[in-house]
């Protein structure tokens, strides 16, 4: 009996070894010893076999689809050394393994950077204007803040988060930060005092179907996506107004199809208006087109070269600072109004010749305070929605330049025009 205890005892331990050591050894990983080799040209290992959601969104792409994962990840001109060879002369990659994150700029920084696509082309992925400069190039870029803040954000991919933003399908919650209102007074075309007030917040929530690899086409950007209340206020007017017409962000230069001029009177006072937009075409011409031919001259000169003749788009383009921002620049309406400016501002021979001049109204605004303010300021007087309804009391600003006025930043604008 003790013999029989013992043999079976011995039988059981000799089973594991046979089992392991026999010719037919049996694995819990299929294949587990099998390994991919990266000494050949190329990258043999299968990366859409994990991240086969990336490259479905790729495939939906307008952009970047003929290149492969290593182009971007695997990408040489960081000085990052990636694991490659077999045996002597191999390296398991200095700071990375298999692939980084990369950084946009690192293929649109700097001139751009050429790179072989999966079908041997050489290609050049263009730099993207003053975010590819130290500093992210000039103030003059309207989103370099955007870009700026994006290095704090919590994912922490640098000015990733900004170019993915509007570049890919990738959702956004962004909230803005305004400044409430602006009161001053006006005397003998001189402000006389200012002072602002508290906060406002605007959130843009746009839902899209979360792509990050799914590029989009730069024509294919929609401004009022991020900018909506600016697009509201235009389309809708403001909702402190009664009017329509009260439009705090000013409509640009769009013909209404009369001969001749590109302005309207569709307003309560019957007076030609600047920058403006008839209400029954507001909800299709304030488009990205729309926002360009203030915010990007060049890019809408591009675009729309027949209005060279009635916008002098040559001449307003060398005004602007277009020609080196990426999408839009950071207006002062002495960008194009100011003094030697091809729209700069003349005195009104309508009212006697009288009224703010270039030097001494324009420019003074855009030295002593700060770029924030100066659209509200010069809208102040602007609306024409603020003017007083009392007939004889033109000459107080267009004579005299005296008004108290009181106005709110978007997206609410509320204004008052008074004395």
């Amino acid at each position: 009996m003790r013999r029989a205890i013992a043999l079976t005892l011995l039988l059981t331990g000799l089973a594991p070894i046979l089992f392991f050591t026999g010719s037919d050894v049996a694995t819990l990983l299929q294949s587990q010893h099998t390994f991919t080799s990266i000494s050949d040209p190329g990258n043999q290992i299968n990366c859409t076999g994990c991240h086969s959601q990336i490259e479905s969104e790729l495939v939906g792409s307008l952009i970047h689809t003929d290149l492969d994962c290593e182009d971007c990840h695997r990408f040489n001109g960081t000085g990052i050394t990636f694991a490659s060879g077999d045996g002597t002369g191999s390296t398991p990659g200095n700071r990375s393994h298999a692939a980084y994150t990369p950084r946009c700029l690192d293929c649109h920084g700097g001139n751009g950077a050429w790179i072989t696509n999966r079908t041997g082309r050489l290609v050049h992925a263009p730099p993207a204007p003053a975010f590819n400069e130290t500093d992210y190039g000039s103030d003059y870029s309207a989103h370099k803040p955007f870009v700026e803040d994006s290095l704090n954000f919590e994912l922490a991919r640098g000015e990733n988060e900004a170019c993915l933003a509007c570049h890919t399908d990738w959702s956004l919650d962004i909230e803005y930060t305004y400044f409430k209102s602006i009161e001053y007074t006006l005397s003998n075309w001189k402000l006389t005092s200012f002072s602002y007030t508290g906060e406002r917040e605007y959130t843009a929530l746009i839902e899209k179907s979360d792509a990050k690899h799914r590029f989009i086409a730069t024509e294919g950007i929609t401004c009022v996506k991020c900018h909506r209340n600016i697009y509201d206020a235009l389309v809708n007017g403001t909702m402190g107004g009664t009017n329509e017409d009260y439009l705090t962000h000013a409509p640009i230069e769009i013909s209404t199809g009369k001969v001749g001029h590109r302005w309207d009177t569709d307003n309560p006072w019957n007076h030609y208006r600047y920058h403006y937009v008839p209400s029954l075409n507001r909800a299709t011409w304030v488009n990205r087109s729309y926002c360009y031919e203030c915010h990007n001259v060049k890019r809408y000169a591009e675009e729309n070269p027949g209005d060279e003749m009635t916008y002098d788009l040559d001449s307003v383009r060398a005004d602007t600072n277009s020609e080196v921002v990426h999408a839009a620049e950071a207006l002062w309406c002495q960008t194009c109004h100011g003094d030697g400016k091809t729209k700069e501002v003349i005195d009104n021979p309508d009212h006697g010749g009288e009224g703010h001049s270039k030097r001494s109204f324009v420019d003074d605004i855009k030295t002593n305070y700060a770029r924030t303010f100066h659209g509200d300021i010069c809208m102040g007087c602007h609306e024409a929605a603020v003017h007083p309804p009392m007939s004889g009391r033109c000459s107080r600003c267009h004579q005299h330049g005296n008004a108290d006025v009181y106005i709110e930043s978007e997206p609410t604008g509320y204004a008052e025009n008074t004395r």
